[in-house]
C-alpha cells in the first residue's frame, strides 16, 4: 500500500521496510512502555486541561470538512474526522486531522496507548486512487543541536490504509522525522479494523534508536521494531510535542466528491519522561 505519516503535514516516505519480529513474550519495548505510569484513562466526563493542551482539535488543508469529534465517550477518548478532496483536478490529495496533544511534553521519552479503529469509510476516485486514513501516536524528542525547530527529531507509530487495500485491513508502520522530513519507514504488519491494540513508542537515547511495537489485545501477540538514527541527540527539542491523533487523506477528483472518514478510540494512555 501507499503510506503517509499521519503527523505534522505528513510526508511520503516509501523507503525499504526493515524486518520486524512477532512475539508473544515480554519484549524490551513492552518493558519500557509498561513501566510508564498511567497518564489518563479517560474515566471522567471531560478532557483534563492540566493533562492535555487547550488547542483546536480539527484541521483541514482546504477547509472542506464535515464531522470532527474529540470527546470522552464510555470511558475512552473518541476521535473522528471526515474530510473531502478538491473537485478541480485528478491529481494529489487533501490532508485533515483531529488530535489531542500532551500538555508539558518536555523531556518526553515514551507514549503508550490502547487504540481501536472503529470505522473507516471512503468514497474513492478511480482516476486518482490516493490515500485513506490513519490513527496513531507521535512525539518530538530531541534536536540535532542547531536549535532550529526544523532539526527537531521525532518518531511516530501509525495504523493506516490506502484506498487500494482490502476492505477492513489496516497497515501498521513507524517513521522517524527531522522537522518536516520523514525517513526510516518501518513496516509492522497488518491488523483488521475493530481489533483492540496497544501501541508503544519509546525513545531509547542510550542506544540511539526508537523502539516501536503494537500488541493485538485479542490474541496477546506483540509485533515490534527498531528505528535507529545517526543524529546528535543530546539537545532538547525546540518544540517538544506528543500527540494522539487521526488523519484523513481524500483524493482530489473531478468525477465525484471523494471523501474519507475515520473513527478511533484511545484509552489507558501512559507517558514517561
Amino acid at each position: 500500500m501507499k503510506i503517509m505519516n499521519w503527523s505534522v503535514c505528513l510526508s511520503l516516505c516509501m523507503m525499504s521496510a526493515t524486518t520486524f519480529a512477532q512475539t508473544a513474550t515480554f519484549s524490551r519495548t513492552t518493558a519500557a512502555g509498561g513501566s510508564a505510569p498511567v497518564y489518563d484513562n479517560f474515566n471522567h466526563k471531560f478532557l483534563d486541561p492540566l493533562r492535555w493542551n487547550l488547542s483546536s482539535s480539527c484541521y483541514t488543508g482546504d477547509g472542506l470538512e464535515m464531522e470532527c469529534v474529540r470527546e470522552i465517550q464510555t470511558g475512552q477518548l473518541r476521535l473522528a474526522h471526515r474530510n473531502f478532496g478538491q473537485r478541480d483536478s485528478d491529481v494529489g490529495f487533501q490532508f485533515g486531522g483531529d488530535t489531542l496533544t500532551i500538555a508539558n511534553p518536555a523531556s518526553l521519552t515514551t507514549i503508550v496507548t490502547d487504540l481501536t479503529i472503529r470505522d473507516v469509510e471512503e468514497i474513492n476516485c478511480p482516476a486518482n486512487p490516493e490515500f485513506g486514513a490513519s490513527a496513531g501516536i507521535a512525539g518530538t524528542f530531541f534536536n540535532t543541536g542547531t536549535g532550529n525547530s526544523n532539526d527537531d527529531v521525532g518518531g511516530g507509530l501509525a495504523f493506516g490504509r490506502a484506498f487500494s487495500d482490502p476492505k477492513g485491513q489496516i497497515t501498521v508502520f513507524g517513521q522517524i522525522n527531522q522537522g518536516p522530513n520523514f525517513f526510516f519507514y518501518t513496516s509492522l504488519g497488518t491488523v483488521q479494523t475493530g481489533t483492540p491494540v496497544r501501541a508503544t513508542l519509546v525513545w531509547d537515547q542510550s542506544n540511539h534508536h526508537f523502539l516501536i511495537s503494537w500488541t493485538n489485545l485479542a490474541t496477546g501477540v506483540e509485533t515490534q521494531g527498531t528505528m535507529p538514527y545517526s543524529l546528535s541527540d543530546t539537545t532538547p527539542p525546540t518544540a517538544p510535542y506528543g500527540a494522539l491523533g487521526v488523519s484523513t487523506f481524500p483524493s482530489n477528483c473531478t468525477a465525484t466528491q471523494a471523501s474519507v472518514y475515520i473513527e478511533a478510540d484511545f484509552d489507558n494512555v501512559r507517558i514517561a519522561k
